[in-house]
């Protein structure tokens, strides 16, 4: 149904006085200028309300005005326009993150001393192939982007290397190494926000005495895009890497081994984290209902592991 016009009342006063002006011109035109001037007084009356009134309802009628504001009046002299703008904010900023080290800076290792089946020398080596096992699955390039896992699975013990290499077709890697998705860009001028600890200690295990180093981390990764969009993704994990004695072990069992570990990430892309990719959320992608904390908790470093899967 075609929607009615409301009449415009200006619009009918318009009418009004126009009739009353021809009507006056017709029925009184043989008067003298004195008998005319209040009709003409009143017309010019009329005339002015319209000119006020009717401009403003065309202009709210006529949708290209519509939002438009008053400026300022500038001044004459000489002057100038600002033309710079604010550089953007940190991406970081306002998240935990933002007070955590940048990169390999992060990861602190404790004082190496001697605990029972190994020296303070041997701990402080296996501390250090930790520590560098860490860099490669996390921060490296040839892993991050170039998805080149094989200096991380050489500082494995020979005997886990061929398992460890099936963590990366099988996408069951993550737990402890990056791989960004393609279609994504890490920010060039941000590292990762790296921020945990990291502990040891002798224990038994499977019979053997072994040296157990645990690392609690969270890796937080910025990406390119709009301050707006915050792209930010993030990785906690928690590995137990194991040295076992090597008094009367075969060498394929000497060096190092991923041992129990688990992991979350937070602030990702669904489809991607399905793949083994690491990106950002996507703008588009609204909050599940059943998110109930407060996101900013899940880039902290003691948060619990144990949480819901929101993928």
């Amino acid at each position: 149904m075609a929607e009615q016009e409301t009449p415009d009342p200006f619009a009918q006063l318009a009418d009004w006085a126009e009739q009353t002006e021809r009507r006056v011109r017709r029925t009184q035109g043989w008067r003298g200028v004195a008998r005319k001037l209040p009709w003409i007084l009143t017309g010019v009356l009329v005339a002015g309300l319209l000119a006020l009134a009717v401009p403003p309802m065309l202009a709210k009628r006529r949708g290209t005005d519509v939002g438009a504001y008053p400026t300022a009046t500038v001044p004459g002299g000489i002057g100038a326009t600002s033309t710079q703008s604010a550089a953007p904010t940190d991406p970081f900023a306002g998240t935990p993150a933002a007070t955590y080290p940048r990169g390999a800076a992060g990861i602190t290792l404790p004082v190496a001393s001697a605990v029972t089946g190994f020296t303070a020398a041997q701990v402080g080596a296996d501390l250090m192939q930790v520590r560098a096992a860490m860099i490669a699955g996390r921060l490296d390039d040839r892993m991050l982007t170039g998805h080149d896992p094989a200096r991380l699975i050489a500082m494995l013990a020979p005997d886990q290397r061929a398992e460890a290499t099936r963590w990366f077709h099988e996408v069951s890697f993550t737990r402890f190494a990056t791989w960004i998705d393609p279609s994504v860009k890490l920010d060039p001028h941000q590292q990762p926000r790296v921020s945990g600890r990291v502990t040891y200690s002798s224990i038994v295990a499977g019979g053997l005495r072994t040296l157990r180093v645990t690392t609690n981390f969270i890796w937080v990764y910025a990406f390119t895009g709009t301050a707006a969009d915050r792209p930010l993704a993030a990785v906690h994990d928690q590995i137990a890497w194991e040295f076992p004695a090597t008094a009367n072990l075969r060498a394929g069992d000497r060096g190092m081994w991923v041992g129990n570990s688990t992991h979350y990430s937070a602030w990702v892309d669904c489809a991607a984290a399905k793949r083994g990719l690491l990106a950002p959320t996507r703008p588009e992608a609204a909050p599940q209902p059943s998110d109930s904390e407060d996101p900013m908790a899940l880039l902290k470093a003691d948060h619990s592991l144990e949480i819901t899967d929101d993928c």
